[in-house]
This record gives structure tokens, C-alpha cells and sequence, in this order.
């Protein structure tokens, strides 16, 4: 506490913190319109998603090695969004 009062609230803070902040502040208020224009069923797709492109872009920039799993994963969330946006499935299909 007294470091705060001394150096100030921000002391520490450099571009890659503010950086992540203001990545989360936008991603918040990205939610908040998701919700208010459309149900949270989709939030729940958006967010899984995000998940999925976040570690596909962890791949390909950092070399994160993902296992078989996640792999499964992202062919569970790309059914889910084909079979929750698809029109006429039932007619399609049989």
C-alpha cells in the first residue's frame, strides 16, 4: 500500500500490460453487444470460437503444441456452429 501512494496506481504498468487491457476492455464490450443484439446461445458459440482461434493463432505464432484432443474439439465446435446456424437441416438430410 504504501508503494501505491508513493510511486502512484499505475507504477509498473508498460505497453504490453496496457496493451492487454485494452484487448480485454474491447473484447468485453464486444460481449456486451453479442448479448444485446442476439442470445446467449451464440455468446456461447462466439466464445468457443474464440477459444478455438486463440490456440490455432498460439500455433501458428508461439509453436504451441496442441494435442489430439483439442483437435477434437475444434471439429465439435465447427458442427455445433454448422448445425445451430443451418437452415432446412431436416429437409437436407433426409
Amino acid at each position: 500500500l504504501d508503494v501505491i501512494t508513493e510511486k502512484g496506481l499505475l507504477f509498473g504498468f508498460n505497453g504490453p500490460a496496457c496493451v492487454s487491457i485494452l484487448v480485454s476492455s474491447i473484447g468485453g464490450l464486444i460481449v456486451a453487444a453479442v448479448l444485446k443484439f442476439a442470445d446467449a446461445v451464440l455468446k456461447g458459440y462466439a466464445t468457443a470460437i474464440s477459444v478455438v482461434l486463440t490456440g490455432i493463432l498460439s500455433m501458428v505464432l508461439f509453436g504451441t503444441q496442441l494435442n489430439v484432443l483439442y483437435f477434437l474439439g475444434i471439429g465439435n465446435v465447427i458442427c455445433a456452429v454448422f448445425l445451430y446456424s443451418a437452415k432446412d437441416l431436416d429437409r437436407l438430410l433426409c
